[in-house]
């Protein structure tokens, strides 16, 4: 028996009801994408040891890094469509499982083709999960509290900074060499695990819709689904697949998304290599730094989302960190001599690239809802994480080439401020998160 059933909720006002939802959901949905960010971006660290024990060469590190979005992106859209034929639950825990093992299992990689491989599968399985979760709090919450909720999910991603700056180092410091196995082998397969232990709590924890919850009253599921029907954005978007794919407004907001997050890739997979940059040797020093960037992050995605909800505003609290990431990015070759002054620009760039990305998904929402959302949200996924494909490369080429990132950088800054300012110039002033949105 659920023991969320034996305390009877003691108000079923929607701030009430809500508050249930979003403890019940959200700590489970920020746990699984903390490991799933920890898994997809841990390569960062393995390449201090990785590059050195296989022979890497950078690029062919930064095109591995990449190769993982090619798969990533081909498949956003055909699993979240499955999601709509099984549910949230299975689709979520299917996803933990495999890409937990298939994390694991790039302990084994040898040579750079097997290395591909091992990130393209890696694509493939976790597809699903992020567009999968969007598309779940479109099932669950009204347009005007979605920023804030997802703002809160998305800030996994730089707790996983945190979390993956210290657990790597440590792991790659201490294990390396244990049982014949390099640092970076031990690293892949202890932080695999997690995911797959995760898959069986999402099976046994989560419910597709909220009138299959046996957790909630009958009261509280009226309000839920009151607030679904009355929400004038969900009852004004489109209902249909073909409708979201064939609207335009779905690429323009993949090519902002696309401009937005080059950034946090780009900053995820070379981070550990910028701060070695900045004349930081020890791999547990560089790990302990890496946790600055990553708290700053986690501060600028809750506290955005919060204030984008709270004012019901879209258009600068997207468009205001994006040029402040922007600027950060540009300055980072000019201070790369300097560790504080490095450390500092890193940070105010990353802030900046994650403080808009919540804000962002609450757009979409704004236009579709059924399965028009769940195709519209992949599809904006897909064309974004391209840049994931993009960025490492981009890194890795200049890093090659040049022996520095500064032309990666001066590009990515560039692709920020773009996605800045196109968000002003498309999305109307008057856009507020519990209306119909529209682009001037």
């Amino acid at each position: 028996m659920n023991v969320l059933n034996s305390a009877a909720p003691q108000s079923t006002t929607q701030e009430a009801v809500y508050g249930r939802v979003t403890r019940r959901f959200v700590p489970l949905l920020f746990t699984c994408y903390l490991f799933n960010y920890v898994d997809r971006t841990n390569v960062g660290f393995a390449q201090l040891q990785m590059k050195g024990d296989l022979g890497f060469s950078a690029m062919a590190y930064g095109f591995g890094a990449g190769v993982f979005f090619v798969s990533y992106s081909l498949f956003a859209v055909p699993s979240n469509l499955l999601m709509t034929r099984i549910g949230a639950r299975r689709t979520i825990a299917s996803c933990l499982l495999l890409w937990g093992m298939t994390s694991s299992a790039t302990m084994f990689v040898r040579t750079p083709s097997e290395f591909y491989l091992a990130r393209f599968l890696l694509g493939t399985v976790e597809a699903g999960f992020f567009p999968g979760v969007i598309f779940y709090f479109t099932q669950w919450y009204p347009s005007h509290r979605r920023a804030n909720v997802t703002g809160v999910f998305q800030s996994a991603t730089v707790v996983a900074g945190v979390v993956s700056g210290l657990m790597s180092g440590a792991i790659m410091t201490y294990f390396n060499g244990l049982w014949k196995l390099h640092g970076w082998q031990w690293m892949f397969l202890l932080e695999g695990l997690p995911s797959v232990a995760m898959a069986l709590l999402v099976l046994c924890y989560l419910d597709d819709r909220p009138h299959e919850a046996d957790w909630l009253s009958t009261e509280e599921k009226a309000v839920i689904l009151g607030a679904l029907a009355s929400d004038p954005v969900t009852a004004s978007g489109r209902h249909t697949l073909r409708g979201a794919l064939t609207d335009w407004r779905v690429y323009v907001l993949g090519a902002i998304f696309f401009g937005a997050v080059i950034g946090t890739y780009a900053l995820a997979f070379w981070q550990p290599m910028m701060i070695r940059d900045f004349s930081v040797s020890s791999i547990m020093l560089i790990g302990v730094y890496s946790t600055i960037p990553a708290l700053a992050a986690v501060g600028s995605k809750i506290w955005i989302g919060y204030h984008s909800d709270k004012h019901k505003e879209l258009r600068w609290h997207f468009a205001a960190p994006a040029l402040l990431g922007a600027v950060g990015m540009l300055l980072i070759p000019f201070v790369s001599h300097n560790p504080l002054v490095g450390i500092a620009c890193l940070t105010l760039a990353t802030a900046g690239v994650h403080g808009c990305i919540p804000v962002f998904w609450s757009i979409p929402g704004l236009y579709f809802s059924g399965t028009a959302a769940a195709g519209g949200i992949a599809l904006i996924s897909t064309l974004g994480n391209l840049s994931g494909a993009v960025g490492p490369v981009l890194l890795g080429y200049a890093k090659s080439n040049t022996g520095t990132f500064d032309v990666g950088m001066y590009a990515m800054s560039a692709l920020l401020l773009l996605a800045a300012v196109a968000t002003l110039a498309v999305v109307s002033r008057k856009t507020q998160t519990h209306s119909a949105c529209r682009f001037s």
